[in-house]
This record gives structure tokens, C-alpha cells and sequence, in this order.
């Protein structure tokens, strides 16, 4: 397969055709609330934040689109979180056809595999998985819409399904109104299913498949945990702490804010925090003002949203297990050590390459097109300031989706720099870790450390 037809410029382009088809549907008179074409651009950024699974709109979803046009949302959400090359494969398998060799490979590189070998069980499993998820999130939001929120029934059921589809896909676009969940904000059930969806999709389908397996074999949680791989290993601890970090940080800092959850009871603070933590793992929902966070919080907020979830999943970012590794790197040359060490088991030292090349190119991402939406956005009738600007760029880079407010007014040049930040944050450390593997995989033969592998990008 020559370099014109590699992995990595498929998966661009299969998303690249994705979000062209989707931008021409939505420009249809039938795609809007009111009747009348929104516009090519319009159109092209929300079907860009919707495959790219990110959530910021120019405008708002309840209201601007029609039954159709939301329609095409969800499945534009779905097929980016999945990849438009994964539910191919899977009808081809679904008609009892065996995977190509060119098929295989692109699997791999979609999902950032280090062997060929199970693509066809992988695919299977990917769709699985995010089936059993969905359809139970929804089935739960269902009735937290209709006893909680005191939804119709059919409304309750719609709103679910949407909303879990959303969720796991860590898509962040809501159906629910101009504020999205914040109504819902002390709504235990409802927060609790979305933090749960956000968090199984945010951790990727290779954790989700071995927890799995290991649940069947290890019903002592503590043995199951030592018979993980590195990978998820790292995946999990890196999640949990981060969740639980966030959450105190929040809890702390918006205690006593009354643009946030000063208002609250105590418990009701808790739970918003937590879901804000959660949430800015690249899903975007958010019960809070994220225009009102103290200065501190929205720092953190970038942050966290840079981190992202776990590799190959519905997350972006330069992920959990890409920290984890620059972590361990870190710790094994403080303690002078010339490997890296994880858990009892040594990671080749390309993972060290492949970890500094995904988070330098991304934080080069976030640098430069804040400086161009610092000139595009601001002038002598607009004013901006640069820590809002800031929380836009690293939403649309982190693929998160949660907004200061500035998304809604940006100009043409501001559209076009946060489509480009939103399709660069999903695909680019995919691609950018894909072409490295290429490039290196001629030498994992020869590298002395190879007892454990984790995924980057």
C-alpha cells in the first residue's frame, strides 16, 4: 500500500467526507427550525463539532434545528465517535465477508493497535460496546426524564436517547434549551447516568473490552486489577485520579462563587462538581455558567480539557495514558533510571517520543490559534478577554465543547480557526502517532525494552 493510500490520510479522509456530506444536509431548507437555509458555514461547523464529537455550536441545537436536522446530528455524532471506516467493516462483516488485509491495517491504525491480528473481533466488539452502553443510558435517562424532569413519554424517551448517544460519544450536544442541563443541575439521576456514559466512552474501547473480559475470569477486584494490562492500568488510575482532583479543585475554588454553586446545598455542590470534572473530559455538558468560573477554575478547566479521555475511544485530547507516560518518564529519570518504568514493567522508549510529539503538537495547536482569535475576535466594539478566548481554543482543541461564550459570535476567520482546532484535536493525535508507528515499527524488533506496551494518542 503506497504512502498515497496510507492509514493515516483514509482516516482523514473518511472523516473529511463525513463532515462534507453532513454540512450539505444541513444547509437543506428541511434541516432548519424555521424553514430557511442557515448557511454553508453554519452548516460546515456544526457538522465539523458533531463528527469530531466536540459540541460547540454557533447555534443553539434545541432551537435551531428541526427533527431532520437533529437527526443528521446524532448520526454525524455516532459515525465520528465510531469512525465512518468502522461501521463499513462492519457491514462488510455483517455479510459474512472476511476483512481485507488494506481493511485490517486501517482498523489498526483507526484504533492505534499494535498487532494486525483480531481487527474483525475488535470492530465487533467496538459497535458491542457502544450499543450496550447507549441503549442502557438510555433506557435510564428515559426514566430520569419522565418521573425527575416530568417529561412526556414520548419526549422523555427522545430526550434519553439523544442524550445517551451524546454522552457516551462524549459529544456534548444537548436538546434540552438554551442552557442545556443547567436546569437539571441538582438532578441526581440524570447527572449521574451522563457522568457515567461520559466516562465509559472517555476510556476507550481496548479498557472497556479487557474490563470485561476480566469481570468474567477475576471477581476479586483486587487481583483483576494486577492482571490488567499497563495500558489500562494506567488508563484507570490516571482517570480516577484526575476525576477526583477535579472535583475537589472545583468543589474549593466555585464553594462560595455565585455565578456557579454558591447557591447550593452542600450535597448539590458535590455533584456539581464532580460532573464538571467529568464533563470536561471532552464531553462538554455543563450544569455550571462556565463564563462565571473564578479565573483559577477556567485555568484548570484548560487543563483538564487538554488531558482529555483515553486512547481509542470517543475521547479527545492527548489523553490519559500520553500524561501517564510523561509521569513515569519523569519518575524513572528522577530515580535514575535509563528505562521507564510502569507498574513493575519497562515501556519502549518510543512511547517517551510518540507521548512529547502528540502533547508538543497539540499545545502548538491551542498557542497559535489563540493568538488569531485574539485579533480576529477583538475590537474597538468587542472585547474578549484572553482567558475566555483561551477556554474556547482548548474546548475546540480537547474536542470538549464547553464555552465561555464567545463560540456563539465568532466571526468567519474565528469559525474556520476552531473547525480547523476541532478536526486537528480529533484526528490529529491519531495521525500524528499512526505516522510514527509507521516510521518506527521497523525498530520495535530491535528495542531491549519491550515488557509492556500502552496506546498513545
Amino acid at each position: 500500500m503506497g504512502n498515497k493510500f496510507s492509514p493515516p490520510h483514509v482516516i482523514v479522509a473518511s472523516f473529511l467526507l463525513v463532515i462534507g456530506i453532513g454540512a450539505v444536509l444541513l444547509t437543506l431548507p428541511l434541516a432548519s427550525g424555521n424553514g430557511n437555509s442557515l448557511g454553508f458555514l453554519d452548516a460546515l461547523f456544526t457538522a465539523t463539532s458533531a463528527t469530531c464529537v466536540t459540541g460547540l455550536v454557533v447555534r443553539t441545537t434545541f432551537d435551531t434545528w428541526s427533527w431532520f436536522g437533529k437527526l443528521i446530528i446524532l448520526v454525524l455524532i455516532q459515525i465520528g465517535a465510531l469512525g465512518y471506516l468502522t461501521i463499513l467493516n462492519l457491514v462488510i462483516l455483517l455479510f459474512k465477508k472476511k476483512l481485507s488485509l488494506k481493511n485490517e491495517l486501517i482498523i489498526r491504525s483507526s484504533f492505534n493497535q499494535e498487532s494486525i491480528g483480531g481487527m474483525e473481533k475488535l470492530v465487533k466488539n467496538v459497535v458491542l460496546f457502544s450499543f450496550i452502553f447507549e441503549i442502557s443510558g438510555a433506557i435510564f435517562l428515559f426514566f430520569a426524564f419522565y418521573f425527575n424532569a416530568r417529561m412526556p413519554p414520548f419526549e422523555a424517551l427522545y430526550q434519553g436517547v439523544f442524550h445517551s448517544i451524546s454522552a457516551f460519544c462524549n459529544a456534548g450536544f444537548d436538546n434540552l434549551g438554551p442552557v442545556g442541563l443547567m436546569p437539571y443541575q441538582t438532578a441526581v439521576m440524570i447527572n449521574s447516568v451522563i457522568m457515567l456514559l461520559i466516562i465509559a466512552g472517555g476510556l476507550g474501547f481496548p479498557v472497556l473490552i479487557e474490563i470485561a473480559s476480566m469481570l468474567k475470569k477475576t471477581p476479586q477486584t483486587r487481583s483483576a486489577f494486577r492482571a490488567f494490562s499497563v495500558h489500562t492500568k494506567i488508563a484507570l488510575v490516571v482517570t480516577i485520579i484526575l476525576i477526583v482532583a477535579g472535583a475537589l479543585f472545583f468543589a474549593f475554588f466555585e464553594w462560595n462563587n455565585p455565578r456557579t454553586i454558591a447557591n447550593l446545598s452542600a450535597p448539590d455542590k458535590i455533584v456539581a462538581s464532580l460532573f464538571q470534572s467529568v464533563t470536561l473530559r471532552t464531553a462538554g455538558f455543563n450544569t455550571v455558567d462556565q463564563g462565571g468560573l473564578t479565573d483559577i477554575s477556567k485555568l484548570f478547566s484548560c487543563l483538564l480539557m487538554i488531558i482529555g479521555g483515553s486512547p481509542a475511544g470517543t475521547a479527545g485530547g492527548i489523553k490519559t495514558v500520553t500524561l501517564g507516560v510523561l509521569f513515569f518518564s519523569m519518575l524513572s529519570v528522577l530515580r535514575g533510571k535509563r528505562y521507564i518504568e510502569a507498574f513493575g514493567r519497562t515501556l519502549p522508549v518510543d512511547l517517551l517520543q510518540k507521548a512529547l510529539t502528540v502533547t508538543c503538537a497539540l499545545f502548538l495547536v491551542v498557542l497559535f490559534s489563540t493568538i488569531i482569535l485574539c485579533s480576529s475576535e477583538n475590537n474597538e466594539d468587542v472585547y474578549h478577554p484572553f482567558l475566555d478566548i483561551f477556554v474556547e481554543v482548548c474546548s475546540a482543541a480537547g474536542t470538549v465543547g464547553v464555552s465561555a461564550g464567545i463560540t456563539p459570535t465568532l466571526t468567519n476567520i474565528g469559525k474556520i480557526v476552531m473547525m480547523v482546532c476541532m478536526f486537528i484535536g480529533r484526528l490529529g493525535p491519531v495521525a500524528i502517532v499512526v505516522a510514527l508507528n509507521m516510521k518506527l515499527e521497523a525498530n520495535f524488533a530491535n528495542q531491549k525494552y519491550l515488557d509492556g506496551q500502552v496506546i498513545i494518542g
